[in-house]
């Protein structure tokens, strides 16, 4: 049986260290730390604003025709999961960024032969908040693959 000053030590050591987490998750919040377990709470999304880029890898057969590979909403899971990789054939060696590409259009369902070469581009954009339609502002070109 637990005395009542006991109660009362165990009670007071309980609220300190409520209030204690509270202050550190509230300091990560406003200082927006990115250090889990004490994050900006952007755990599962991104901030949203009326800006934003759309990136893209688009493929350009001999002719020029160009061809939009679907990677971010493609059933594949593997190829929806690697799209975030697309910006960092800009760093990566010509046969490396080659092999990624030739990769996607393999999962994508195209044959990399058929194409000549591959671009990266972001487009900007911004939202209109009562239409909710897209005004695109430009294309800028990341990376370019020969294949």
């Amino acid at each position: 049986m637990v005395d009542g000053a006991q109660e009362r030590r165990d009670r007071r050591t309980a609220r300190v260290v409520a209030w204690c987490t509270l202050g550190v998750i509230g300091l990560g919040a406003a200082a927006e730390a990115e250090v889990w377990p004490v994050t900006a709470f952007r755990l599962f999304s991104t901030v949203r604003t009326a800006d934003g880029a759309t990136t893209s890898l688009v493929v350009l057969d001999a002719d020029g025709a160009r061809t939009t590979v679907p990677v971010g909403s493609h059933p594949s899971e593997v190829l929806a999961t690697t799209s975030h990789q697309l910006v960092d054939l800009r760093h990566l060696p010509a046969h490396v960024a080659r092999d990624k590409v030739v990769a996607w259009l393999q999962l994508a369902g195209l044959d990399p032969a058929d194409f000549r070469s591959a671009v990266v581009e972001r487009t900007s954009w911004t939202m209109d908040p009562g239409t909710r339609t897209r005004s695109e502002h430009g294309t800028t070109v990341l990376a370019e693959v020969t294949l």
